[in-house]
């Protein structure tokens, strides 16, 4: 990269290559113009320097301090991420790009975003906040066989999708070398080079370009560019997402969560919180537009649900789920006498229960589980499922 680029200095080699742009750590101007004094303070103690004659021993302190601080290693603070677009064929193109980008992040007011610094349209470049934890890609381990500080961490992407979707614009890049961890908890969006905005003039894409990345975008949108682009197309990547993020692997083939080899219930069998997660995302990675019936609102609230209940210690109550036993911890809740658990529920699977309530004796029909290990028991009444859960 060669040029003024507004006095953002490169610092090593570049943080990612792509097809459309490079990205690099640069040194923040405030930092390099701190640099040049400790130079300028340097060669000022220097034999050929005017203070060298008189004042050798006051200086010393003075010229060890500005070599110290001229050779240190930066803070995260002093750095940022400088986005260069390359220059292509379709050159113009890449500028109309790169304009939606800067208006999407210059406001700086759209939570989960990084925050923009710095930009040249004509010279093709954007600088954005650096985080020193990189991208979900570089993190692949960080959440793997951790449901509930994964959906957490999920959840601050999700909060985000909602509020652009809320907008109508619509990400269609949602991918881990896209996602970067800000903290444990905090995930941020970015790259918004192919974002569709609402009231943009013109389509950033032609017409038989097929748009975002192949792993991880839906079936639907290959084959050349959508006449209308909608919220779901990000709510099937999203879903592919949080499937890298609990699995710890990078890549999930088509639509196939379910499937032995991809199977999250499989790779963590001893963990029942994996059945929420696949319900998740049985309602997200989806063959067919149409099965996509839930928005990144909806989303918001079936995450944050999962969320609540296992900070409680609840789970889901279907068919082959394992139940630990919360007393004693070793065991696992079995249905006593009936051969169905819930859903589905058959009237002969519950049992009566006598009660009296104000001296009157009635049956409440409940399901009795029993742990294997230490006999605790457990009762249940038939539930209401709030939004699609089936196992």
């Amino acid at each position: 990269m060669s040029g003024d680029k507004g006095g953002w200095a490169i610092v090593g080699e570049p943080l990612g290559e792509g097809g459309q742009s490079n990205v690099y750590l640069v040194r923040r101007p405030e930092r390099s113009s701190a640099r040049r004094n400790d130079i300028l303070k340097i060669f000022s103690f220097s034999p050929w320097g005017t203070y060298m004659a008189n004042t050798r021993e006051p200086l010393t302190g003075e010229f060890a301090t500005a070599v110290a601080d001229y050779a240190r290693a930066e803070e995260p603070a002093e750095l940022a991420a400088m986005k260069v677009f390359k220059v292509r064929d379709d050159e113009e193109q890449a500028k109309q790009r790169l304009s939606v980008e800067i208006e999407v992040l210059s406001t700086n007011t759209r939570p989960g975003l990084p925050k923009m610094l710095d930009g040249n349209l004509d010279q093709r470049w954007v600088v954005t906040e650096y985080f020193p934890r990189k991208t979900l890609e570089h993190n692949s381990s960080l959440y793997a066989g951790k449901s509930l500080a994964a959906l957490k961490a999920f959840l601050s992407l999700v909060k985000t999708v909602a509020a652009l979707h809320s907008e109508g614009i619509v990400h269609r890049d949602i991918k881990p070398h896209n996602v970067f961890v800000r903290t444990h908890d905090d995930l941020v969006l970015g790259d918004f080079g192919i974002v569709f905005l609402p009231d943009a003039p013109t389509r950033l894409t032609l017409t038989k370009e097929t748009v975002g990345p192949h792993d991880y975008m839906p079936p639907w949108g290959e084959g050349g560019r959508l006449d209308e682009v909608e919220p779901k197309f990000d709510i099937y990547m999203l879903g592919k997402l949080l499937w890298c993020m609990v699995s710890g692997r990078l890549r999930l083939q088509r639509e196939w969560f379910d499937r032995d080899e991809y199977n999250l219930v499989r790779q963590f069998p001893d963990d029942p919180s994996m059945h929420m997660v696949n319900v998740i995302l049985k309602n997200c990675v989806v063959e067919n537009p149409k099965q996509c019936t839930i928005s990144a609102s909806d989303l918001t609230a079936i995450v944050t649900t999962y969320i609540q209940m296992l900070e409680l210690g609840g789970q889901l109550l279907h068919e082959g789920i394992p139940r630990p036993c919360h007393v004693c911890g070793h065991g696992h809740y079995e249905s006593k006498g009936h051969p169905q658990l819930m859903p589905p529920i058959s009237p002969g699977s519950q049992v009566g229960l006598q009660i009296w309530v104000d001296g009157k004796q009635t049956t409440l029909g409940v399901f009795p589980f029993a742990c294997s290990t230490c006999g605790h028991v457990e009762f249940f009444t038939r539930p209401t499922p709030k939004f699609r859960s089936e196992a």
